[in-house]
């Protein structure tokens, strides 16, 4: 039997089986069935105006007071508005150094609703039904290693290829510019391309995905997800609090990046406001700042005062025995060869410390678990690049 063949019989007894755990999953008694109407009620709250996108998505424009995050038992009293801002704001206080690699041509992804988004006062929220809740549960949970869809030693089937700081500091924010990539991957794998704040358990992250069996289709998306002490979610659901009336999270991403043609990026952050203590989003696009959204630092318990690592790169899952798909650009990284036309990177990699940006003091730390995967540091490059990473690989693991 051909190689091709093989993984093609793999591949469709992987889905069979993953089809049959689903049905499994959502097989659910009364009182879970219960428990799901009330979240859908939740989340799916009275709307203001409904935007479809081009793919048939539907976005509620939810008012601000009326999302999900004020659902969460920690939230139930508070002083949040839609005007919010961080009281201040990080600033990089080492001078630019001059750049040693040559200038990229790379442009912003876009983003955003179209028609104008939502109207002030209100935010937009994915319209959600039964079924997709439950997936979203799923994969919420898979995401966190709390399940085992196959049943299979060895979970969770997660590979790594990021970078992650050294120095044994407080963290109050991280950032980077993260060039958009789209790679084949079918429900439940998933591959990411992300920056990542932790402290123990707890962990908050935001950057681009292929992730069919959360979003239902193959498109690259942007997303955030919250590890914290009482709850574990993708995008809006459990205690993030969106502001911004025209940015969704977990919206699609386009333009993506062509192999050695055009890239596209995205360039965000997160870091705590040093008054309130809270974890702001920010999305940089076209010399602006944007606010996105914040983490009331009161729904975590570890993150609630700091963060104790920061980390850039990517991350797939696949079930065991399964080929894992690429990531990054899904190209093999070679060593001196890299390329920041052909190969992922995160650009400008940073972290805040007292409102100050930063490179990572003392270097980062290659965390790769599979040889189909690399990460290589280039360290401050100069220029717009400040400290670049490099980051990807073809999958195949199993």
């Amino acid at each position: 039997m051909g190689l091709g063949v093989l993984l093609s019989y793999l591949l469709v007894c992987y889905l069979f089986f993953y089809c049959k755990y689903m049905e499994g999953y959502k097989k659910l008694s009364k009182e879970e069935d219960l428990e799901l109407e009330e979240q859908l009620k939740r989340l799916n709250k009275p709307t203001v105006k409904s935007i479809t996108t081009k793919y048939g998505d539907i976005y509620d424009c939810v008012d601000f007071y009326k999302q999900p995050a004020f659902d969460h038992p920690l939230l139930k009293n508070h002083n949040f508005h839609p005007e919010m801002k961080p009281t201040s704001t990080p600033r990089r206080v080492s001078p630019k150094k001059k750049s040693r690699i040559p200038k990229l041509d790379y442009k912003p992804v876009r983003i955003g609703l179209e028609g104008g988004g939502c109207p002030l006062g209100t935010v937009p929220i994915r319209r959600t039904v039964k079924d997709e809740l439950i997936t979203a549960k799923f994969h919420s949970e898979l995401h966190a290693s709390k399940v085992n869809p196959l049943d299979v030693p060895g979970f969770p089937g997660v590979h790594y290829c990021f970078a992650r700081s050294q120095a044994a500091i407080d963290y109050h924010g991280v950032g980077g510019t993260l060039s958009i990539w789209n790679l084949p991957a079918q429900a439940p794998q998933y591959t990411v391309g992300r920056i990542k704040l932790r402290n123990g358990d707890e962990s908050m992250e935001v950057g681009w995905t292929v992730n069919p069996g959360l979003y239902g289709d193959t498109r690259t998306h942007l997303y955030i997800y919250t590890n914290a002490s009482q709850s574990h979610c993708y995008n809006a659901q459990c205690g993030y609090v969106h502001l911004n009336p025209n940015i969704p999270v977990g919206g699609a991403l386009e333009p993506v990046s062509t192999y050695n043609g055009q890239i596209y990026s995205i360039t965000l952050s997160i870091y705590q406001d040093a008054a309130t203590k809270d974890w702001f989003l920010k999305l940089f696009k076209n010399g602006t700042d944007i606010n996105l959204g914040f983490w009331p630092h009161k729904i975590f318990t570890n993150l609630g005062n700091k963060a104790t690592q920061a980390e850039w790169g990517g991350e797939v899952f696949s079930p065991p025995k399964i080929p894992s798909p690429p990531a990054g650009s899904g190209h093999v990284l070679i060593f001196e060869e890299e390329d920041t036309a052909r190969d992922a990177y995160s650009a400008n990699s940073h972290i805040m410390v007292n409102n100050t940006i930063m490179d990572p003091p003392g270097g980062t730390v290659k965390i790769v678990d599979d040889s189909n995967y690399a990460v290589l540091r280039e360290g401050d490059v100069g220029g717009d690049f400040h400290y670049l990473i490099f980051y990807g690989g073809p999958g195949g693991a199993t």
